[in-house]
């Protein structure tokens, strides 16, 4: 009787699975793009890999990316933060040891960007290509230490933004994610022997032979975790030139409270005349203000609500001249403000802020006969009204200094 040997053979089999983040976010959220089915997949692979003792891992390789548009810090520590979330996620439904994992840390992925751009419909698409097939060089960027892919600057002016725009309309989504590829090896059991009758009476023995199973060997890379910036709390001190224009003595004092949040206080100032008694604009007003900037270093654009209180005196050389009733009462109310303030000096510490902002007022003043050479004229009435519109102007020159104490890590 002769048996039929059955060889044990393996199969080595790849899985890739990506997970999407939200602009400057390292947070998983199940809810945004395709997220909950990836995530479910992957805890049905793993558990799969789990419960089957046939199927090994033999390697699993990481990666995070970021879309171009911020700082290369910035895209680093997205783009590392990313990966370390995808890789917690991982290691809650499996356990993996430290020697089968990899890490990918290109951070931006330039090749991928470039394969889209060539089978998309991108204004100035040769223009494009070109641009990214030239070697990578940082420059400064306009926050304090930080730089920027020469490539993103130029980019940056095709058709005044419009190239760039249409590029994170078209692209920027897909980049800003974290891929896991798992490499497994599953060990496939020998069929059953069946024996088989020989005409013959002669015993044969089977002959077994033995094959060793070899895994492909894998490079192990040393996990590479770029070093992490602290982040710097700063206090500017500023005066609006509009109102020093104005002969308004004025001066402000903006902290940072957190990353995106900043209070500031301006305080104005005037007790003067305007060359005579029947002009004038004194005042004494408060604006302190609450800012959200999108930027995590609490520059560019800002917006925010503020509170209104001011003390005043007006007279325009016409033939009223309008005060605050009994001296006593200001207008007080509030509004919100929007603005844009970048460094204007190699060091970053000096800066220009632009702001706008409009509100709403409760007024109760007394209108009094503008007479010259006289302190206070005839009063005619006093006045109650409500005043909506703007509030606020500023053109800002601002100095910086960094506080001791340090925010976390972003």
């Amino acid at each position: 009787m002769l048996f039929g040997v059955g060889i044990a053979h393996s199969q080595e089999r790849h899985t890739e699975i990506c997970i999407d983040f939200r602009v400057n976010s390292t947070v998983i959220d199940s809810a945004y793009s395709d997220n909950a089915a990836r995530m479910q997949e992957m805890v049905e692979f793993l558990r799969t890999i789990h419960q089957d003792s046939t199927i090994n891992i033999i390697e699993v390789s990481l990666c995070g990316a970021a879309s171009p548009e911020g700082s290369y810090q910035l895209n680093r520590k997205l783009a590392q933060g990313r990966l370390s979330a995808l890789e917690k996620f991982i290691r809650s439904e499996v356990d993996i040891p430290d020697s089968l994992i990899t890490y990918n840390d290109s951070y931006i992925p330039w090749d991928y960007l470039k394969s889209q751009i060539e089978d998309s419909g991108l204004i100035r698409k040769d223009e494009v290509i070109a641009i990214l097939e030239e070697e990578a060089r940082l420059v400064d960027y306009h926050h304090p230490n930080t730089h920027i892919d020469n490539r993103v600057v130029k980019l940056r002016a095709l058709e005044g933004g419009k190239v760039w725009q249409q590029m994170n309309n078209l692209f920027f989504d897909r980049m800003r994610n974290a891929c896991a590829v798992f490499v497994t090896y599953k060990k496939e059991l020998p069929p059953v022997q069946v024996p088989i009758i020989v005409p013959d009476t002669i015993k044969v023995e089977p002959i077994v032979e033995a094959v060793e199973i070899v895994p492909d060997t894998t490079a192990i890379i040393e996990t590479v975790i770029p070093e992490v910036e602290e982040w710097s709390r700063k206090l500017h001190l500023k005066t609006n030139a509009i109102g020093l224009g104005m002969a308004i003595a004025n001066v402000a004092a903006e902290v940072d409270l957190a990353k995106h949040w900043s209070f500031a206080l301006p305080v104005y100032y005037s007790a003067w005349d305007y060359f005579k008694s029947t002009i004038k604009f004194r005042t004494f007003a408060l604006q302190p203000e609450f800012r959200y900037w999108l930027s995590e270093e609490n520059d560019g654009f800002f917006a925010g609500p503020h509170f209104g209180l001011a003390y005043y005196n007006f007279a325009f050389d016409g033939d009223y001249r309008y005060q605050g009733h009994n001296r006593k009462t200001p207008a007080i109310g509030g509004g919100v403000s929007i603005g844009y303030r970048l460094p204007i000096s190699k060091n970053n510490r000096w800066r220009v802020e632009f702001s706008l902002g409009a509100g709403v007022y409760s007024n109760h003043y007394d209108k009094f006969q503008n007479a010259p050479r006289t302190k206070d004229g005839l009063m005619i009435e006093s006045i109650k009204k409500t005043y909506w519109g703007i509030d606020q102007a500023a053109v800002s020159f601002s100095y910086s200094f960094d506080l001791k104490k340090k925010g976390g890590k972003r």
